[in-house]
């Protein structure tokens, strides 16, 4: 049997790099008779071929199989580096494990050594111990010496006395900031604490230390920057960590004053706070609805560890754009104390132990989505197991982060939809189209989605039922039991869990106080938007059914900005005849009695599908055959559409819209196909606009204005295809917000552009309907603005509360802006 002896160790080594730590155990290997020197060569060889490094600071340098020859006798040997040698792509390795094989007696050993590869505090024992018996022990697979036997293990660099951050020690905040301070340096930083060694740079691995508020603890640092980074490290828990005395997620001591009037957007609660984005206004107050608890369902296997890493950091790089956008949002609301954990969040994302642990297992042969989970889990039920509640409690963040990183891995998500039968706050993964056509808004009090964004179908469906709603708050939502109390406040964005009574009065106070708002501006609804400075901007409607405009119109809508002809054409066997079209808009026509109306033709495709059409599949329907281009290969339903719509137009004042037009060939052919059914008819000209809804036709805008009346910017469509950004996909979606000041400086060149040319411009996008958004248009010069049903007293009574100058002086100023929530946080502040 192989048994590792004092000889064949070798401690506190140092090497220029790679090539040089090799040569170093190779001369080992030949000083100890194992293979002669020409093995040396053969083991440079195979780095070229395939990098030995196997994880957590290890590596496994070997020849090629042709180089057996060499091999004396079998036998392996250890070379150790303290100060880390790069092993390629940033993989530090502290242990070279040299091996010569001429028979299997060395495979039991390596079996002992994958043994402490997830023990990161026995790696790091093994990288700095100046007794060799611990190394044997391990790979030898014998007890370790005691302790009174063994040399100390030896901390390279001077060491500082600190003590944990008080009250709550070393839980996700303070570590969040211990880690970010420890990756300014090269130097490897180390907190000992209770007989355990934490990689300051890990913030699992410190999490684990379970160090309680104000045990004294151990820092050290080894590397060329030890000292200073030593420095920074002692001024950091100087300051506690940045630490504000609550743990993050945790109930802040209940205050025993009288709560003041709260104010809608203003997050001030006791409660865990699970932070999103605001799609719809509006505070709620019930109980927990699953409506779909995904299952995440993942392969163990997988046969190309390569593509499988890919896979596996495109989620972690997805993840952490998909956090950073939610921190940058909840800081410019909560400010950076309550942002903090969504910080630790991006910190756990980064955790160099956890990824290294994952490539360990996927190079093992697990599938990216399994090493992954099986990793964060692992570490999670260690966190779990922590005596102090708060450090206990920072399992859950980090199954939230791997959930987030699993979703996007997954080989599939499923779930079984359940819909309630009482008032509650519904909680789902997201909601399409046909799952909203099934709820009962009697009965949801609110809406809490996990992804989702400002644009996605949740949010525009949550706004015309008037239903406070929040996107984008992450998986860690689809965890909360059925029947936990919660607070939904679609106006900040928040949903509260567990709120305490002083979370209950404020969220009744500001309830009323909402409920107050909308009845004033109910009364007022009927009154034109005319600004304080006298200039006026239309409010409109957006409908989709016949029975619709008649509500437009005792909701307050000056008229239909927006009819989607293509809901008439959806969940049917066949396309709707020539004169079950015209029945329907004439409906509309006369039940607006002279009030304007815009009929968008047929817009199908992308995320609406048409069965009986038999459309060919395509890998990307967004930018394939819809919207006009539909109509232009299936010609018969355009026109048959046409003479439907100029029939209505002989009842009332009808407009006509085009979708998706990107060119202006495509409108000249759109108008021409017009114009030959208008004659044909014999039927009276008509207003002509077109949609613009892609960077093409804003570009172009200039040259489409000579050719039409009107444009009627579509924001939803306008923002993904700006972005690059699919709105319903599972990690991007929330960062597709069309006040993303890209889409605001397109819709700015389309206004500029219209107006030189003698075309008005509208909006009747998701952004129109936002308050925010609202302000923004009409400083853009939008001259109407077509919006949900019960969004319109609102709207009207926003725009009647400002001066269009201020307005202009805002939204030039958004235009400046970096992202999407400077300019939430912008108007917010301004309003």
């Amino acid at each position: 049997m192989l048994n590792l002896a004092e000889r064949h160790i070798r401690l506190g080594c140092t090497a220029k790099d790679k090539n040089e730590a090799i040569r170093l155990t190779g001369q080992l290997l030949v000083e100890n008779g194992f293979v002669e020197p020409g093995y040396v060569d053969s083991i440079l060889e195979r780095e070229k071929i395939a990098n030995t490094y196997l994880g957590n600071g290890i590596a496994i340098p070997h020849g090629l199989p042709q180089a057996r020859g060499f091999v004396l006798n079998t036998g392996i040997v250890v070379v150790q580096f303290p100060q880390g040698v790069d092993w390629g792509n940033g993989e530090m390795t502290h242990i070279a494990v040299g091996i010569a094989a001429k028979s299997d007696e060395h495979l039991l050993v390596l079996a002992n050594l994958t043994g402490v590869l997830g023990d990161s505090d026995a790696t790091t024992r093994l990288a700095h111990t100046t007794d060799p018996r611990q190394i044997m022990a391990v790979l030898n697979g014998t007890p370790a010496p005691d302790a009174a036997e063994a040399a100390p293990v030896v901390v390279v660099g001077a060491g500082i006395a600190v003590f944990a951050p008080t009250p709550h020690g070393l839980h996700a905040r303070p570590v969040s900031a211990l880690v970010e301070i420890a990756k300014r340096f090269q130097a490897t930083i180390r907190v000992h604490y209770d007989g355990k060694t934490a990689n300051a740079k890990s913030m699992v691995s410190l999490l684990k230390l379970g160090a309680s508020g104000g045990v004294p603890l151990t820092v050290t640092a080894d590397g060329v920057d030890a000292a200073e980074a030593l420095v920074e490290v002692q001024a950091g828990f100087a300051a506690n960590l940045g630490d504000d005395g609550q743990a993050a997620g945790e109930p802040a001591t209940p205050a025993a004053t009288t709560p003041a009037a709260p104010v809608t957007g203003r997050i001030d609660y006791d409660g865990r706070i699970i932070a999103g984005i605001s799609v719809s206004p509006g505070v709620a107050t019930g109980s927990v609805w699953l409506f779909q608890r995904e299952r995440i369902q993942v392969t163990k296997t997988a046969v190309d560890p390569e593509v499988q890493r890919r896979h596996l950091r495109e989620a972690l790089a997805g993840a952490t754009v998909d956090l950073k956008n939610l921190y940058e949002e909840f800081w410019k609301k909560a400010g950076a104390a309550k942002a903090g954990i969504f910080k630790a969040h991006l910190e756990l994302l980064d955790d160099p132990e956890l990824l290294v642990d994952s490539e360990h297992r996927i190079n093992q042969g697990d599938s990216a989505a399994w090493a992954w989970q099986q990793a964060y889990e692992e570490r999670a039920d260690l966190l779990a197991r922590l005596n102090d509640p708060v450090l206990a409690g920072r399992a859950a963040d980090l199954r939230d982060v791997g959930r987030r990183v699993l979703r996007t891995l997954a080989d599939s998500v499923t779930g079984a939809a359940t819909f309630p039968s009482h008032p509650v706050i519904l909680v789902a993964e997201d909601l399409s189209p046909s799952d909203t056509a099934r709820l009962d808004p009697r009965q949801v009090l609110g809406l809490c989605m996990a992804a989702g964004g400002t644009t996605s179908h949740s949010a525009i469906i949550a706004r015309s039922l008037d239903i406070p709603a929040v996107v984008a708050a992450g998986p860690s939502v689809l965890d909360l039991a059925v029947g936990t109390p919660v607070i939904l406040n679609g106006d900040a964005g928040v949903l509260v869990v567990n709120p305490t009574d002083r979370d209950r009065g404020n969220a009744e106070l500001l309830r009323q106080q909402v409920a107050e708002r909308r009845d004033a501006e109910r009364l007022e609804r009927y009154q034109p938007a005319i600004t304080r400075d006298g200039k006026r901007v239309e409010v409109v409607a957006n409908i989709s059914a016949a029975d619709e405009a008649e509500k437009a119109v005792e909701a307050g809508a000056e008229g239909v900005g927006l009819m989607r002809t293509e809901f008439l054409f959806l969940q049917r066997d066949n396309p709707p005849s020539e004169d079950e079209q015209a029945a329907s808009y004439i409906t509309m026509v006369k039940a607006l009695n002279g009030l304007p109306i815009i009929l968008r033709t047929l817009d199908i495709g992308g995320d609406k599908k048409v069965p009986y059409l038999s459309l060919p599949a395509e890998e990307n329907p967004f930018l394939g055959v819809r919207g006009i281009r539909l109509c232009f290969e299936r010609e018969d339903l355009f026109r048959t559409q046409l003479r439907a719509i100029f029939r209505a137009a002989a009842c009332g004042p009808v407009r006509l819209m085009f979708p998706m037009i990107a060119t202006v060939e495509e409108l000249i052919r759109a108008k021409a196909i017009t114009e030959a059914v208008r004659v044909e008819m014999a039927a009276a000209p008509i207003e002509i606009g077109i949609m613009i809804e892609v960077p093409s036709a804003v570009m172009m805008a200039d040259r489409l204005a000579r050719e039409v009346s009107f444009f009627s910017i579509g924001t939803n469509d306008l923002t993904q295809y700006v972005l690059a950004m699919d709105r319903q996909h599972p990690v991007l979606a929330p960062q597709a917000d069309g006040l993303h000041p890209a889409v605001l400086r397109m819709i700015a060149l389309t206004v500029e552009a219209a107006t030189r040319n003698g075309a008005w411009v509208g909006a009747c996008g998701g952004v129109a309907g936002d308050p925010a958004g609202a302000v923004l248009l009409a400083g853009l010069g939008v001259k109407e603005l077509s919006v949900s049903i019960p969004s319109l007293a609102a709207v009207k009574a926003r725009l009647r509360g400002l001066a269009m100058s201020d307005a202009e002086a805002l939204a030039h100023r958004a235009l400046d802006c970096a992202n999407a929530a400077e300019v939430r946080a912008l108007v917010q502040g301004a309003l």
